[in-house]
């Protein structure tokens, strides 16, 4: 589980996350398309939509699962689960 950013904002039933400053590349961990993504009680919250914005601060555009009141969420820190594209038979 690694931490992914603040919300920000509600668009579109979409929640905007802001990510943390990347200082030269150190913390250049960002998510997969598709990564789950966790509240601190790592409840499942929904999956990474869309990352947009500058490379050094970039946001996150995460689409809630339906049964989550997304707007619950404002300004709470979120995190992510960072999946292997395992299938069967695969080790990633």
């Amino acid at each position: 589980m690694k931490r992914l950013g603040t919300t920000q904002h509600l668009v579109q039933k979409k929640l905007i996350v802001r990510t943390e400053p990347i200082n030269g590349g150190k913390n250049a961990e960002l998510p997969r398309i598709n990564s789950v993504v966790v509240d601190h009680k790592k409840v499942r919250i929904g999956r990474v939509f869309d990352i947009f914005g500058p490379a050094d601060h970039p946001y996150i555009a995460v689409k809630p699962y339906r049964n989550v009141d997304a707007a619950v969420h404002l300004g709470k820190k979120l995190y992510f689960e960072e999946r292997g594209f395992g299938g069967r038979n695969r080790k990633d």
